[in-house]
């Protein structure tokens, strides 16, 4: 659509296409799929980082089928990520119950105090929600 991706993205897809760009699609199977994920699990990231990874692929390949015509099934990806998910190698983050440190309340209030008519910089006065998304009491 003309929209540039972000760096992060196109970051996470020079680096696959630097570590699986080389492999011809029949490679592309399940088991290095699997591999690829106890690969990055060794260089030391986290679950959520390899099932991003895991992400963008899925992405990549069902891309390339819809848009080119390219004859490829996600299966394998799928059956990997689910083998990865079991050894603890693909999961989702912690949640996170967040409160303001004093410092933060301090800035807030002081905000508040030094002119009542002054425009509040955006995140700032963001709500602090609790693990159910509501706001903090």
């Amino acid at each position: 659509m003309g929209k540039d991706i972000g760096r992060s993205k196109t970051a996470s897809l020079i680096f696959l296409n630097e570590r699986l760009g080389h492999l011809r699609l029949p490679e592309l199977d399940r088991e290095r799929f699997i591999k690829f994920g106890k690969e990055r699990a060794m260089e030391g990231v986290g679950p959520v980082t390899v099932g991003i990874d895991l992400g963008y692929i899925k992405t990549i390949l069902s891309h390339a089928a819809a848009v080119h015509g390219i004859v490829v099934s996600t299966e394998p990806l799928d059956h990997a990520r689910m083998a990865l998910r079991r050894l603890g190698l693909v999961g989702k983050g912690d949640e996170r119950n967040r409160r303001p440190t004093q410092d933060e309340l301090d800035r807030i209030i002081s905000a508040f105090e030094l002119n009542s008519r002054q425009q509040i910089p955006v995140g700032l006065c963001d709500p602090i929600r609790d693990r159910n998304g509501y706001a903090a009491r």
